[in-house]
């Protein structure tokens, strides 16, 4: 392959590039509001095509030819950009979108106006390189490509036949339970709360990537999928109108990530780098983080929390009940750990959920409940105590035997250490002794060593190993996250060292 001069290549290129160029001069002659979305997608389909040439030849590479490149990737990110705010613009009214916080219309035509005029300054820029390669020749009337804004005030009949689907409440509790799954990977998009416009710059690319969003954006889109094959058009989403509206707050979702992606790599690719110096900025650094935080992000966060509520009335909607018996958590009962994760996986399906332990019952998402059952607990193991001390064979035949202090010191270090190897017992603090424990007067050996225990068991240096178990009962689905919850130690080791928790329950951790 040989090498081509550069002054060569102009000519050479001109007539593969001749659309683009043709196009870009038309747009910088008009007006924002007059630029039909038809025009901005062949701009996308062009700017795509020379930017695959210009690769060809190796123009990214070559320092004289590389402002090309880039104002062809520039003209291609924002007409991409602006092409899929013109669908989102038109298209939002059938989504059946939730009320949210702010005027979305609104700020999408502010957005979207604002990009017009980058996008216009950027095609002067790229002219002016044009020019200088010998390339702004024979150039097509803006006439000739025949753009016009298509008005659409009529629609074709509705008479496709309604699908009947297989287990549909099973596939509308799937994607309900899926977005809310997506609702928590979300959680850092709520970052736009925690700042102020001037401190936008410090997100990108720390919090707000290019690959972060692609990774979310296609999550949301193969959900979408899922939706569409499954139960678009089917019986259940006629039954239940609340199916379409959540599959509408899907697809809003996935355009505002897909769109701000191309923004934030164009940030990240040519605003974090040096601007080169042939080629004139289209749009300040405030005003595009604006769009990309103050619009994009926002609203894209403010649509995943509008969802993650209507997907709990739809999963009640479906609800089915069920009881499971799981084991109490080995470290202390419901302490601070296990009672938030329990009422996490509860709060995350907003499903009403009840531990039963006795005869009382708890309130699965109220953290401050399942530590009362500690009370119930605690009781249990003191009673555990007394059965472990008066079926112990030194106790059996003398549970009423008095005996000197040192004695019933031995006895009980005898019966302490019996019930340690035998797993009864757990201890958390090696550090105590039996020696400062002094019986009282006409205290029994079954009472000394009784209370021994459950001395050190109210100072939380040993627990009893009971065998105790709980009921929960209410929605299934969360049941069986609580009794994975479970099966994994409730997130920690015997000891109360926190675990690694399975994938299944990753939301637990956010």
């Amino acid at each position: 392959m040989h090498i081509i001069k550069e002054e060569e290549l102009g000519p050479l290129i001109q007539p593969e590039m001749c659309d683009f160029i043709s196009l870009s001069s038309a747009l910088k002659d008009l007006s924002h509001n007059n630029i039909p979305r038809q025009m901005i997608g062949r701009i996308l389909l062009e700017a795509s095509k020379c930017e695959e040439m210009l690769d060809a030849y190796g123009a990214p590479r070559n320092e004289y030819w590389a402002p090309v490149r880039m104002a062809v990737a520039v003209a291609k990110a924002f007409s991409r950009v602006i092409y899929n705010l013109f669908h989102i613009s038109r298209a939002a009214g059938g989504y059946s979108l939730l009320d949210i916080e702010g005027d979305f219309q609104k700020a999408t035509e502010d957005s979207l106006n604002t990009l017009l005029k980058a996008f216009s300054t950027a095609s002067g820029n790229f002219l002016k390189v044009a020019r200088k390669m010998r390339m702004d020749h024979d150039l097509y009337p803006f006439e000739s490509y025949g753009f016009h804004n298509l008005v659409i005030d009529s629609r074709l009949k509705e008479n496709r036949k309604i699908r009947t689907v297989q287990n549909p409440s099973e596939t509308a509790v799937f994607v309900a339970t899926k977005l809310l799954n997506l609702a928590e990977e979300s959680s850092w998009l709520g970052i736009h709360k925690k700042m102020e416009p001037d401190q936008y710059h410090s997100c990108i690319p720390d919090i707000i990537s290019e690959a972060r969003l692609r990774n979310l954006a296609n999550k949301f889109h193969t959900l979408q999928s899922t939706y569409d094959t499954y139960l678009s058009g089917s019986n259940i989403a006629e039954k239940d109108e609340n199916l379409p509206v959540m599959r509408g707050q899907i697809t809003v979702i996935f355009h505002l990530l897909d769109t701000v992606e191309t923004l934030v790599h164009y940030y990240e690719r040519h605003t974090l780098k040096n601007w080169t110096k042939k080629l004139k900025e289209p749009i300040n650094n405030k005003e595009l983080l604006g769009i990309i935080i103050g619009y994009f992000i926002t609203f894209s966060d403010r649509y995943i929390s509008a969802a993650r509520d209507l997907c709990r009335g739809i999963l009640k909607s479906y609800a089915v009940q069920g009881e499971i018996e799981v084991p109490i958590p080995n470290y202390r009962g419901f302490h601070v750990r296990p009672s938030t994760l329990i009422a996490k996986i509860a709060i995350h399906y907003g499903s009403e959920v009840t531990m039963i332990l006795g005869k009382a019952s708890y309130d699965s998402s109220l953290p401050l409940e399942l530590f009362r059952a500690n009370e119930e607990l605690n009781r249990r193991k003191r009673d555990a105590v007394a059965r472990y001390v008066m079926e112990h064979k030194l106790i059996i035949n003398d549970a009423g035997a008095t005996y000197d202090a040192p004695l019933m010191k031995k006895i009980l270090r005898v019966i302490f250490l019996d019930l340690l190897e035998k797993q009864k017992i757990m201890i958390y603090d090696n550090d105590f002794s039996f020696e400062d424990l002094t019986p009282y007067e006409n205290e029994t050996l079954a009472e000394f060593i009784k209370r021994g225990i459950a001395l050190y068991l109210a100072m939380g240096k040993i627990d009893i190993v009971s065998g105790d178990t709980v009921r929960f009962q209410g929605d299934l689905r969360v049941l069986e996250d609580i009794r994975y919850l479970a099966e994994n130690g409730y997130g920690e080791d015997k000891f109360g060292n926190n675990t690694v928790l399975p994938k299944s329950l990753s939301y637990l951790k956010r």
